[in-house]
């Protein structure tokens, strides 16, 4: 089995309740092999045990502990094979073609950060963000 193109990462703590919209989405994705990664961050509400009966696709790193963001990112990146990672927040929908755009806009090369623009979820017509800069 080849490595995915794109690891996709996923932070969770006591998330259980946006996990259903978020990884259907994920799996709808189209035009890339990417594998999903989700990082349980010692959550109370039964997220990693929801996550391993319901999505056996996706690979689960439970935390006994809640390391935070970026700690989470980084048990995720850890366990990653994918030739880029791409960062994922529990609470979020995307579209069917984002992991597709995102990983047209690095365009292969090993030294580019791209992000995406986040939309409301109430308000799909309002832009939370266009991206960051370094």
């Amino acid at each position: 089995m080849s490595a995915p193109d794109v690891s996709i990462i996923i932070v969770n703590w006591n998330g259980r309740q946006y996990l259903d919209a978020c990884l259907s989405a994920v799996a709808a994705q189209e035009g890339v092999s990417a594998e999903t990664i989700l990082v349980d961050n010692g959550s109370a509400d039964g997220s990693a045990a929801y996550v391993a009966e319901r999505y056996p696709w996706v690979r689960l790193v439970p935390l006994s502990e809640n390391r935070g963001f970026a700690g989470g990112n980084n048990a995720g990146v850890r366990e990653a094979r994918g030739r880029f990672v791409a960062l994922l927040n529990n609470d979020t929908v995307a579209d069917p073609g984002w992991l597709k755009a995102l990983f047209a806009a690095v365009g292969g090369d090993d030294g580019v950060l791209a992000t995406s623009r986040i939309v409301y979820m109430h308000d799909r017509r309002v832009i939370d963000s266009a991206g960051d800069g370094l």
